[in-house]
Parts: C-alpha cells; structure tokens; sequence
C-alpha cells in the first residue's frame, strides 16, 4: 500500500493567529504572507476584480490590540474544532462602503445602511448549525448590513462577498473538514471527488490501478493505492467518517461494503441497482454481517430524483452527504448550546 497525503491543517492557522496577537500585543505590525491564510493566496484570488495578496497587507496595517481577543477566540475554536471561520473585511472603496445600494429584496435600506465605517478588520463567527444564531466577534460593533455580510462567509468564500461595492469579505474555517472515504477510482468517483469538493468535504479514494487512481483523474484528494480490495489497510476512519462503495463495475462492492461497516464509520453507502445490491448483501452476510446492518446502510446510495450520469450520479450522492452532514451538524448543536452572545466585541 501506498498513500499521498496532502490534508491541509488547521496548525498554520493557529500559529498565524498566535503570530499576529503576538505583534499586536507588543504594538508591532504583523507580518504574514498571503500564501499563509489560504483566501488570499494568488490562486484563490486569480479572477477577482477587487482583492488581491496585497489587501491582506491593509487589513494587517489596520489591526490593534483591540482585535486581540478576536484572534484568541479563534485559536479556541481551531482548539475545540469547533465551526468556525476567521473573516476578513476588505476595504476596496472607502466612499462606496459607506453607501448604501440596498434594495426592496434586501429590506435593509436608508442612511447609515452602508457599511459601519470604512477600517478593514478581522472578525471571526462561531456557527455550528449555519443559522442567524451564530457567534460573530469583532473589535467593533457593525452595522446591520455588515452583520449579514460576516454571516455569509460561513457558506464559501464565494457567497456574497462582494455584494456591495465598497467592501469585500473573506473567510477561512478553523475546523477540520469531514472525510469522505470512495472505495473504488471509477468515473463516479472522480466526478464525487469534484462535487464534495465544492462543498468542502475532504476526500481519500482507494483502489489497487494506477491507471485510475493517479493525480490527472483526481487532483483534490488523498489517494491510497491498495494490493486489492481484500486486503484494504486501516485506514483511521471513525464514527464522523463517511464510506462510498464506488468501485468499477461493482467488482468489489461486497469487500468494500464489508469493509465500510466493519470501519465504524458513521456513514456507509453503496452505488447499484436493488437487484446487484441484494447478491452484495447475500455475499455480505457469509461474511457475518447481519441483515440489519446491512440494510440500514445507505444503500442504494444518494438522494433519489432520476439520476443516470456519472455527474448526476455524483449530485445524489453528495446531495446525501450534505444531508446527513447537516442533519449531524444541527443533532450535535442541540446537545451542546455554547451559551455565547450572538455578538460579542474583541
């Protein structure tokens, strides 16, 4: 077996914000390079009209010990995994940002709608379930419209942060994605790997042929070239992990499915028609795997709404993931309320 590894960690943004509390504590300018907070390196700003590498040099000359205990609750959330993001207030036009374009849609309209003032600055939000309820800390109280703003970047770095002209918002999570494990390197597969992307879950693809588990096919994710299917190796997987059953032409669904199970993730989904799934389930059971388990497996897998493409095959699944990731994310917040205010100041 071999792996190549390229999970991304929260460590170097931990070691950021201590770097920047600890120059803004000593009254000192905080140096950072763009490459180190993943929303301004060149490639993730390529297209962008109004921000680039550099703004982050403005928005770092803007920052007092005032933002001081934003970034020390940041590093509690990286600490507490907890879902947050730390966002970053783009000044790209004074004048504008103070203006106010809202219209009858937004229902946020008049003087002073605009933005609180035209500082660039750091805030982050706390945000377990994706509601109105979400923690947001900042040095300063925002206006209302600023408020929605910090809000939306908690849903990709692309959801209105430049719905207004004036000011930019980005944003990075603190929190360690969810895994998807795809048992198999087939079409579905590859096309899975590019949604789930998208929708910012980290994926592993296992599978024993170079010829279809290799870095052209896919790009984003952690790969694990195996001997066979009957020998796949520990591969850490636990109770918040999600399994596919992905592999070419069903070949080796029933060791995968086994497999999947007996990992103890909390997800386990197999692709395939109702008859193909029962002689993997029979195949299953000679393994010892009880009918119950078997059937309480996604399986088949994906949301259901016509799918027959490759591409649309991967929308069902990953349609699914983000329910069940939702339906996690909203079970864990109702156990655990952070009793928080909804706004504190840094």
């Amino acid at each position: 077996m071999s792996a190549n590894t390229a999970i991304p960690s929260t460590a170097g943004l931990r070691a950021v914000c201590d770097r920047i509390a600890l120059a803004l504590r000593s009254a000192k300018s905080p140096v950072v390079a763009p490459e180190e907070i993943p929303c301004f390196a060149p490639a993730a700003l390529r297209g962008d009209p109004n921000v680039s590498p550099d703004s982050l040099k403005q928005v770092l000359a803007a920052l007092t010990e005032a933002d001081v205990p934003t970034l020390e609750r940041a590093i509690a959330a990286i600490d507490g995994n907890e879902r947050a993001w730390l966002g970053f207030k783009v000044v790209t036009d004074p004048a504008a940002a103070l203006d106010s374009e809202d219209t009858d849609v937004v229902a946020v309209r008049g003087k002073g709608m605009g933005s609180a003032d035209v500082r660039p600055g750091i805030f982050l939000v706390v945000n377990p379930t994706g509601g109105r309820d979400a923690e947001v800390v900042f040095s300063r109280p925002p206006s209302k419209r600023d408020w929605f703003q910090m809000l939306d970047v908690t849903r990709g770095p692309w959801m209105h942060d430049e719905q207004y002209a004036g000011v930019a918002w980005k944003s990075v999570p603190l929190f360690h994605r969810e895994r998807v494990f795809l048992l198999g390197a087939g079409t579905v597969a590859a096309e899975v790997e590019r949604m789930a992307s998208m929708v910012d879950f980290e994926t592993t693809v296992v599978d024993y042929d170079p010829a279809y588990l290799n870095r052209e096919r896919f790009p984003l994710s952690r790969h694990v070239l195996i001997d066979s299917f009957d020998a796949i190796p520990d591969l850490g997987i636990t109770p918040e992990d999600y399994v596919c059953v992905l592999t070419r032409g069903h070949m080796y669904d029933p060791q995968s499915l086994v497999y999947g199970i007996r990992s103890g993730a909390g997800y386990v989904g197999m692709m395939g028609c109702a008859e193909k799934n029962e002689r993997v389930f029979e195949l299953a059971q000679r393994e010892h795997i009880d009918r119950a388990t078997l059937e309480a497996t996604h399986t088949p897998i994906g949301l259901r709404f016509g799918a027959k493409t490759p591409a649309e095959l991967a929308m069902a699944v990953v349609a699914e993931l983000i329910q069940v990731r939702h339906d996690r994310r909203k079970a864990a917040a109702a156990g655990k309320s952070s009793g928080r205010p909804a706004f504190t100041l840094g």
